[in-house]
């Protein structure tokens, strides 16, 4: 268990990696730029999350609970982190 946590971990990084690289590109889309930072964000959070609750209680549907938990909370960021429509940017 723990070896996939720590593979959650290096996706998050290399997510991360990928989301400076896009962010480098002027004309990089905005849409990419908000999907990896929030992969990015999320596996590295829930991976912490879901070693802790693992240590305090290591039932096998906490990986159930946390998953679900990351794929509500990764959607939530990937949502804010776009922009917004061209009526309602302020500037």
């Amino acid at each position: 268990m723990p070896n996939l946590l720590l593979l959650a971990s290096g996706a998050g990084l290399i997510a991360a990696t990928a989301a400076l690289c896009v962010q480098a590109g002027r004309r990089a889309d905005h849409r990419l730029y908000a999907g990896l930072v929030s992969i990015a964000v999320t596996l590295s959070l829930f991976s912490v999350v879901t070693w802790a609750a693992i240590a305090i209680a290591p039932w096998p549907f906490i990986w159930v609970f946390v998953g679900a938990l990351a794929l509500f909370f990764a959607l939530r960021l990937y949502r804010e982190l776009q922009e917004p429509p061209l009526g309602k940017r302020s500037l």
